[in-house]
């Protein structure tokens, strides 16, 4: 259940983005998206009540784990990024994708939630322009301020995969300021395989190098969407379908 205060979304003017989040819960159904069964108010809060998903946050298991063997992080990139492409269908935005966000249910498949920062794109443009979203996550179009569009989850997606193979996000520093320097001007670099003992082969290198393009027009799926990306070699040994129908056993369960 989450309970959402009246007063609070009033002063923050994000009226327009509950209801948003509220019809995305309430309205879309998929595989691998969180979905809500009711939704009710008092004269203080809006409940919203969702689905039990009890095998708990990607983060927790990321933490336990440290990281995931390349065959389980495509198992999970891909539902991610078949979840993503089921929103921006409807031109939905997500902007938060993180380990926080998406859950494990107890079938070893994930579902993407919390959908407060979503934002429907500019008709006229075809770009958001409001700054959000976690800060190692944020993609440079973003930090920069000028305006961004669907691409900016295909940046996060490859920032998650990165995380997910090597246990960190691929420009996180303590500082801030630093972090998104690094965002905007730095390549991705990837840990010494014998030294740290960490192997990110070349194909899913390639893949992360494509999606954490700074160019955002150059970007992979910046045409062709997510499916574009699902496209890719590093996918090639996945059967799309047989994922979205959950016919796939899963290696690592909660």
């Amino acid at each position: 259940m989450k309970c959402i205060r009246k007063d609070v979304v009033l002063e923050n003017e994000s009226i327009d983005s509950l209801k948003l989040e509220k019809d995305i819960l309430y309205n879309i159904e998929h595989p691998f998206i969180v979905g809500m069964d009711y939704v009710f108010q008092n004269a203080q809060r809006i409940f919203f009540i969702m689905e039990f998903v009890q095998g708990g946050e990607l983060f927790r298991h990321l933490v336990k784990q440290r990281r995931f063997p390349e065959s389980q992080a495509k198992f999970m990139i891909a539902q991610i990024a078949i979840a993503i492409q089921h929103l921006h269908d409807k031109k939905i935005i997500y902007r938060d994708l993180k380990p926080e966000n998406v859950l494990f249910n107890t079938d070893g498949y994930l579902l993407l939630a919390d959908f407060g920062l979503a934002t429907k794109v500019d008709k006229k443009t075809g770009l958001a322009m409001s700054f959000c979203g976690t800060a190692e996550y944020l993609a440079p179009e973003m930090i920069l301020h000028k305006g961004h569009d669907h691409t900016v989850d295909i940046w996060t997606l490859g920032t998650l995969l990165y995380e997910i193979l090597v246990g960190i996000p691929p420009f996180f520093h303590k500082n801030k300021p630093a972090m998104f320097h690094m965002i905007k001007e730095n390549n991705v670099t990837y840990p010494d395989p014998v030294r740290h003992k960490i192997c990110v082969s070349p194909l899913a290198q390639d893949l992360i190098n494509r999606l954490l393009d700074k160019n955002n027009k150059t970007r992979l799926g910046a045409k062709g969407g997510m499916a574009e990306v699902l496209e890719h070699p590093f996918f090639e040994d996945l059967d799309m379908k047989d994922l979205l129908a959950k016919e796939i056993k899963p290696e690592y369960m909660p």
